[in-house]
């Protein structure tokens, strides 16, 4: 199996962005895809999540289902946002998500970003055959993902329907 390589790009509002895999037109009907997002992160938040987010990232690589990933950051004003996005044929995500450094990460990530100075969100939802650009995933994440503000949940997911998520 050939080694899968994350490539640096620049996002399409200055942040940067890491991407691992070809972000492919058209997406197979069993397709499905997993956003995070954080927003407010302070310094040490920033250096814990990134601490995180590099081993993930290395488990990334060897997870077989994954078709694409992103993970772009941005700070402003000493404050940090971070976004995930992975494209999963079937159902291999929960065997990533579940095992090994992700499955720590979890548990670990609740105590350091689920605090009172930042927003969360997270969603798992049908491709619908299309994917997302990187705005249009935080669009679809702050309408339609679980959120958490201030570290209580605030509203609980509700992953959009096949006619509601139509990207051109």
């Amino acid at each position: 199996m050939k080694e899968k390589k994350w490539t640096p790009k620049k996002g399409s509002e200055g942040n940067g962005k890491f991407v691992l895999g070809e972000m492919p037109e058209r997406l197979p009907e069993t397709t499905f895809i997993s956003l995070t997002r954080g927003e407010g992160l302070n310094v040490f938040q920033l250096f814990i999540n990134q601490v995180l987010t590099l081993m993930v990232m290395n488990q990334m690589k060897k997870s077989s289902g994954l078709i694409y990933a992103e993970v772009s950051g941005e700070l402003k004003k000493g404050r940090g946002n971070g976004q995930t996005m992975t494209v999963w044929d079937g159902k291999m995500m929960p065997k990533f998500r579940n095992k090994s450094f992700h499955g720590f990460a979890m548990k670990f990530f609740e105590w350091v970003i689920h605090r009172r100075n930042t927003k969360t969100y997270y969603l798992t939802f049908s491709a619908n055959g299309k994917m997302p650009s990187t705005t249009e995933a935080t669009d679809i994440l702050r309408k339609y993902g679980k959120f958490y503000d201030g570290g209580k949940l605030a509203r609980k997911a509700t992953p959009p329907k096949k006619e509601e998520f139509i990207i051109p």
